[in-house]
């Protein structure tokens, strides 16, 4: 009986614990649309990116993660290219707005799929208002799932594309984009519907621009990898991507900003403003995220400062330099007046005199004249050859005699005392 109710616990327990790990597993997909290329997620572009390489694969695929101005060609001397855009919200600057242009005005093509699409580009898109409607953005349609087709016969599919809106597993409601009927007035180089949703509404435009095109798509959610796994979502995603021209293609990651940003930054209202402060140089480092690191690094530590800086404060304490000894400077700058003023006789005195101390201060002897033994002592002391000292001594004995000391005689007797000084120990 023990044994019968151990088996069947055990059982249980491991039913439980299958069940734990089928919900564990379940949670842990992440649901958010987070249109990266390298997220699995359901909502990420892993295998969009992945079809359109291989889709590109004998031309190119580039991903551009910094601004468009410079990085898209406009030579179409190795043939069309093509420039894709997948996201919530895409937002330009207009030095990014009129690379684009210039892009596809040169004869290429721009795919773009987003619920915002920037103001300031269809601005130049869409500037004869059909029926004096300006461009308001898109408008929504809430639905747990919605049916879409294309309007060429060559990609119209008997049975429309269907999509619904899934979170952990189960559809839900959300709100899908599309155009407006009052953008489409049939006129030249203005908006063309290429695509529906549930047969009546338009969800994907073609505009004409120069010599290329522009592709509009207003549900990014398609391009996913949740629907791209599917047979029916990877037919429908080649029939949207077989507008694109045989050339390489620049995949932007740059220009990608979340939903709420893309509609605050492209609302129409503040448009104006927006186009003002757009070229600013603040814009431009906030937009480049080592110059907004050091940017806000650089506010952090004004901050600090100025936080520190009003604090009570010792009052700053006087560096006091110790005395310095100009006895030789003042020797010599009164030598030099003397030489100058050509005082040789008086310069030779002080000389004599500087002699006579430094000869009692570090030899203890008082200068002797006429004194044989004297010089003896001071060699001796001094360590410094007889002969110069006895020829110093004469000097010592004879120039203050000398009423008229010629500027010679000066130097031979300066040049005999450096001997003797760089001599002496």
């Amino acid at each position: 009986m023990n044994k019968r109710y151990l088996i069947l616990g055990g059982i249980a327990l491991v039913v439980i614990l299958l069940l734990v790990w089928a919900m564990q597993r379940q949670k842990s997909f992440s649901w958010r649309e987070t249109y990266k290329i390298e997220s699995h997620e359901p909502y990420g572009l892993y295998a969009a990116h992945e079809l359109l390489g291989a889709y590109t694969a004998a031309r190119e695929l580039r991903n551009l993660t910094d601004s468009l101005a410079g990085h898209l060609p406009e030579d179409l001397s190795v043939g069309p290219a093509n420039y894709v855009f997948l996201g919530e919200g895409l937002f330009m600057r207009p030095a990014d707005r009129d690379a684009l242009l210039a892009f596809v005005e040169a004869g290429n093509t721009a795919f773009l799929s987003a619920k915002v699409f920037p103001y300031d580009l269809l601005f130049y898109l869409y500037y004869e208002e059909c029926n004096y409607a300006p461009w308001d953005g898109l408008q929504q349609l809430t639905d747990s799932v919605v049916h879409l087709n294309f309007d060429h016969p060559s990609l119209r599919a008997d049975r429309p594309f269907s999509y619904p809106y899934i979170q952990d597993f189960n559809p839900v409601m959300t709100t899908w984009d599309y155009f407006p009927r009052a953008y489409f007035c049939d006129q030249e180089n203005g908006l063309v519907s290429i695509g529906t949703m549930n047969d009546s509404l338009t969800n994907m435009a073609q505009i004409r621009y120069g010599e290329g095109y522009f592709y509009l798509h207003s549900q990014p959610l398609v391009f996913t990898n949740y629907f791209l796994v599917k047979p029916q979502g990877r037919a429908y995603v080649e029939g949207a991507l077989s507008y694109l021209n045989d050339g390489p293609v620049y995949w932007d990651e740059f220009s990608r900003v979340p939903e709420t940003m893309a509609r605050q930054q492209n609302n129409p209202v503040n448009n104006s403003a927006n186009r003002l402060q757009s070229d600013s140089p603040l814009r431009y480092i906030l937009e480049q995220p080592p110059l907004a690191w050091a940017w806000y690094i650089l506010a952090a530590m004004a901050l600090l400062y100025l936080l520190f800086r009003t604090k009570r404060r010792q009052r700053i304490i006087p560096v006091v330099l110790p005395p310095k000894n100009t006895s030789l400077q003042f020797v010599q700058t009164i030598g030099w007046l003397y030489f100058q003023r050509a005082g040789h006789h008086q310069l030779a005195v002080q000389a004599i005199k500087l002699l006579r101390a430094h000869v009692k201060e570090r030899y203890g002897l008082q200068w002797r004249e006429h004194d044989e033994q004297f010089v003896a002592l001071l060699s001796n002391r001094a360590n410094v050859d007889e002969e110069l000292v006895r020829t110093i001594a004469r000097d010592v004995q004879n120039i203050p005699r000398y009423t008229g000391l010629v500027e010679t005689e000066l130097v031979k007797f300066h040049q005999r005392l450096e001997r003797f000084y760089q001599a002496a120990k």
